[in-house]
């Protein structure tokens, strides 16, 4: 009885998501066209693993190609697929979404009808984010400034290309995106002019983070996992002077860049924390990385932050996706670090057994305040909801669980469930309750 009254009750509680990549109303208008708009971003991973040829996965987004066609095409491979984490998503979706029995031969058709009826619409979007997944707001890593309404969305900006650039060309790129009012901190044109040195060059830096704080974003995020080994050294600034300007002459070899890079990440860490901003970082599993060549994950692991932790005691780092495979060494860091939380973002559709796992040793190990158990990690905002439901699903049962072995009380578990799935994110991000409030009320019109 408990445990099915604690399901429900968490079910129902607001909550603030970690990290999203969504699409906008405008893009998801484009996008939201048939069934196989359910089976893209995640989905598309399995189904290539499973041994779907890759000329077969680019026809399925293809609305040339009749739908009946394209089924065809991807039924086999769907069966191998549906049972993997973000298969269940896609599942979980469709049945409590649009309530039809899963994604199959006899209900493609319907489902492909309901999703494109939605395309678009900025009460569809209501209704997902505020009725149904009952979100206070999103943490969204969508790479624009004037990226969608704050009820939805609150922006997380990278720094990524400032720290990554390592030739005249994308010096010259940064500076322009920072002199001339870009929306974006990873985007621009190279100019004829720029910073002639590491100081000018910091200071176009500084100058985006301005723009940044002006249009609200909330903090900032690293992705560099996809590009690079997350062993970020501490250099001195003599050796990045000297590394920038050869950049600025002769361009650097990737090998050659590395000390430069870790510098400029160095000093991103201590902008973040002079302006009170989160640092999200990616590490541990990689997605679109499905292939013969695929990942090192070896270059992922969260305890290479090490020194990066040690170097920057002010900056709060959100560490991403529960490290995995790397969660216990994600919890070493939370524990032994001040500065250091626990994203479980896109976990639950990893794994929802991992996430499971994983929260009975962090709430073993790591001050529960540390610890956000949700983050929806996706493009599309159905599937949010349906990972949502998932992630809910595993916070509850654990709490139950732990309740049921007698290390929390019953009065213990809804506290911790409002905590790992709002509180804890609304303090790290200094959400004010005007805005929460403001987030949760019923949308006025007119």
């Amino acid at each position: 009885m408990f445990r099915r009254e604690l399901r429900e009750d968490v079910l129902g509680l607001w909550a603030l998501d970690a990290h999203e990549h969504l699409w906008l109303p405008e893009e998801h208008a484009k996008e939201a066209t048939d069934c196989f708009y359910l089976t893209g971003h995640y989905l598309d991973d399995d189904l290539v693993s499973a041994g779907m040829p890759d000329d077969t996965m680019e026809a399925l987004r293809d609305t040339t190609i009749p739908l009946e066609q394209r089924w065809q095409s991807f039924a086999p491979w769907w069966e191998f697929a549906r049972t993997t984490g973000y298969g269940q998503a896609v599942e979980r979706c469709v049945r409590a979404l649009y309530g039809v029995d899963g994604l199959n031969e006899g209900t493609y058709h319907q489902v492909s009808e309901l999703v494109a009826a939605n395309a678009g619409s900025v009460a569809w979007y209501e209704h997902l984010f505020k009725e149904k997944a009952r979100l206070i707001g999103c943490l969204a890593d969508i790479y624009r400034l004037d990226g969608g309404d704050r009820r939805y969305f609150l922006p997380v900006m990278r720094l990524d290309s400032w720290i990554m650039a390592r030739d005249r060309h994308e010096i010259l790129a940064r500076a322009e995106s920072a002199n001339q009012g870009s929306n974006s901190g990873d985007t621009g044109h190279a100019g004829s002019d720029g910073p002639g040195s590491l100081d000018a060059y910091l200071r176009c830096m500084d100058a985006m983070l301005e723009r940044f704080l002006a249009a609200g974003v909330v903090g900032l995020k690293c992705g560099l996992a996809y590009r690079r080994s997350l062993a970020f050294d501490v250099v001195e600034r003599a050796i990045a002077e000297r590394l920038f300007e050869r950049a600025l002459r002769d361009d650097l070899p990737p090998a050659e860049a590395k000390p430069l890079q870790d510098f400029l990440f160095q000093e991103v860490c201590d902008r973040a924390a002079a302006l009170g901003l989160p640092y999200q970082v990616h590490t541990g599993l990689q997605g679109g990385n499905v292939s013969p060549n695929g990942p090192d994950i070896r270059r992922t692991n969260p305890a290479l932050l090490t020194a990066a932790l040690r170097a920057h005691p002010q900056t709060r780092f959100d560490l991403f996706h529960g490290g995995y495979p790397y969660g216990g060494e994600l919890a070493t860091l939370a524990k032994n670090f001040p500065n250091v939380s626990i994203n479980a973002c896109w976990l639950a559709i990893i794994s929802p057994t991992v996430l499971r796992r994983q929260l009975h040793e962090w709430l073993d190990t790591v001050p529960h305040n540390k610890i956000q158990a949700f983050g929806g990690d996706y493009r599309m905002p159905e599937l949010s909801y349906a990972h949502g439901l998932m992630a809910r699903e595993a916070l509850a049962d654990v709490l139950a669980e732990r309740v049921e072995a007698g290390f929390l009380s019953e009065s213990d578990a809804p506290l911790l469930a409002r905590r790992l799935l709002a509180e804890n994110g609304i303090a790290l991000f200094k959400l004010s309750a005007e805005h929460v409030h403001a987030a949760t009320a019923p949308l006025t019109v007119g």
